[in-house]
């Protein structure tokens, strides 16, 4: 009498491996585009808030770079989440630049570096994406 073994030979467990190893690189690809571009939108976000706030400025007080501009006066603003930091610059009475810079893990972003939006809703980016890609 052949006693039949009970069991998985060598080589299924190495195509199952395999199999798993394939699926799991896929959706780890997958998940890492989608929270690159969520954490994209925490830069997009604050950019749009800070032009807002100028806009209102400039429609209260006819400039914006008026004292009484919160945006006006400060330097660098945080996002909510903290994945990128806002530098304002070339505030003037019809201008401004605000920059988005990443931080954290947003820091290692290869494809839309820094978002940059003016007084005339321009918006820019460094690297080597696409305005789709990063607007």
């Amino acid at each position: 009498m052949q006693k039949k073994s009970k069991g998985f030979t060598l080589i299924e467990v190495i195509i199952t491996v395999a199999i798993v190893a394939i699926l799991g690189s896929i959706a780890f690809s997958s998940y890492k585009n989608q929270a690159d571009k969520a954490r994209l939108a925490d830069g997009k976000a604050l950019l749009n808030n800070l032009a807002q706030q100028l806009e209102r400025c400039y429609t209260r007080f006819g400039r914006y770079n008026n004292a009484n501009c919160t945006v006006a006066n400060g330097d660098n603003f945080n996002s909510e989440d903290n994945f990128y930091r806002v530098a304002v610059a070339g505030i003037t009475q019809t201008t401004y630049s605000l920059t988005a810079i990443p931080q954290g893990v947003q820091a290692n972003e290869e494809f839309c570096v820094n978002l940059t939006l003016n007084q005339a809703g321009q918006q820019t980016f460094s690297g080597p994406g696409a305005v789709s890609q990063c607007w």
